[in-house]
């Protein structure tokens, strides 16, 4: 027979393992778009300091601020994930979550 305190423990192990996730995937989300954006920075000087034109710079940083972009968008998701989640659990108050993961504030250079 399974004891009842061993039972709610377990399940409250696995509540935190779940809503622990989306943080990680967060912040994994939050370091890959500052490597973009100090990226996107770098060609951008390289860009401006170049006296010809740089074909391939050029074409390199469009597709660094997509993949910017699709990154955001990732880790807005998870946040969102993460709120749907922290109300089922019956918290209503995110400023928290919003304050951590400040991702608006990530923008390309």
């Amino acid at each position: 027979m399974i004891d009842k305190s061993e039972l709610g423990e377990e399940v409250l192990r696995e509540i935190a393992g779940v809503g622990g996730s989306y943080g990680v995937k967060i912040e994994l989300c939050l370091q890959e778009l500052e490597r973009l954006r100090r990226a996107i920075a770098y060609l951008r000087s390289r860009i401006l300091r170049s006296r010809k034109f740089p074909a391939f710079s050029i074409r390199l940083c469009v597709r660094l601020r997509k993949r910017f972009y699709q990154v955001r968008e990732r880790a807005r998701e998870q946040r969102r994930y993460l709120i749907i989640y922290r109300e089922a659990l019956g918290l209503v108050k995110h400023t928290e979550v919003f304050e951590i993961y400040n991702i608006e504030s990530y923008d390309p250079v």
